[in-house]
């Protein structure tokens, strides 16, 4: 069942991702993170580089492909132009991609001024642009193409405020859902309560929502989180990871009990293993038992 599939079902979905390290071949790899098919609805790599290049991407989210996975494939905004992206995303229809997960800004720290919003070079609506042109089978000049593109739209969005989503955020969720987004995936989320907030504020959109969740480390990473990261970490977690002997069953336990509070609240969860890619699978077996029938 593809991530589109099992979002339209209503089942709980969990999405997860991986990153490749610089000492393993991919086809490597991927053997060795095998036990996550199956497990995960969506699978996407995370560069180590916010820029890397599209073609290395691609080329991993086709042995993924290959491997019987459903990629995803991550697409920024930031510092590109309309071609760029439409070439991108014509390469990945014709590597047989077709999830996106979109973020039509990087999170901004701070304001609203016209010099911070100039910054992004593809904004929102020339993204979609692109996307209606290949969806009818041309390019951004009108020029017909050899087929008609299908891609199936997650955006990144912030949900650190919770209830005090800022109207401007919420303007821009609402224009992400009018131009085509068919899902949102959030920030990490460690407050439910403050999370909950959030999916109230935003339910009017009546689109699915995939709450991020960052497995933790360190209690000094979590602490990180909480001061320069805008999270707002609970002291109990802190003090889960802190007293944990084994740093990877702390984590489990943390990620499992986030996921039980969060299954009735959203349509699901993306996995941030950050490392721990090849112990996750018997983790996710277990989310799996707390979806709803």
């Amino acid at each position: 069942m593809s991530l589109k599939e099992a979002l339209a079902s209503k089942r709980f979905v969990v999405t997860s991702e991986i990153y490749l390290p610089q000492d393993k071949s991919p086809e490597v790899y991927l053997e060795e993170i095998y036990n996550l098919w199956g497990r995960v609805d969506g699978l996407r790599f995370q560069p180590f580089v916010a820029d890397a290049p599209v073609s290395d991407s691609l080329s991993l989210c086709r042995l993924l492909r290959e491997k019987k996975f459903d990629p995803v494939f991550q697409v920024r905004t930031r510092d590109r132009n309309r071609l760029e992206i439409q070439d991108a995303l014509i390469h990945a229809s014709s590597v047989g991609v077709e999830n996106l997960l979109v973020f039509t800004q990087d999170y901004r720290a701070s304001g609203d001024s016209l010099q911070e919003l100039m910054f992004f070079h593809v904004d929102m609506g020339k993204f979609f642009s692109v996307i209606d042109a290949l969806r009818k089978g041309m390019d951004i000049h009108g020029k017909d193409l050899d087929a008609e593109r299908t891609f199936f739209i997650g955006c990144g969005v912030d949900a650190t405020a919770g209830a005090r989503v800022p109207d401007m955020e919420l303007r821009e969720m609402e224009q992400l859902a009018s131009g085509g987004a068919q899902y949102f995936i959030t920030t990490p989320v460690f407050d439910v309560d403050q999370f909950a907030g959030f999916l109230k504020k935003v339910g009017r959109l009546d689109i699915p929502v995939i709450a991020e969740i960052i497995m933790l480390h360190t209690a000094l990473e979590a602490r990180l989180l909480a001061r320069y990261g805008g999270l707002n970490v609970p002291e109990h977690i802190i003090q889960e990871m802190e007293n944990a002997s084994v740093k990877f069953d702390a984590s489990a336990k943390v990620t499992l009990k986030l996921i039980d509070s969060l299954k009735d609240l959203c349509a699901g969860v993306h996995i941030a293993p950050f490392g721990w890619e090849r112990k996750i699978g018997p983790l996710i077996q277990k989310i799996k038992r707390l979806a709803p029938d």
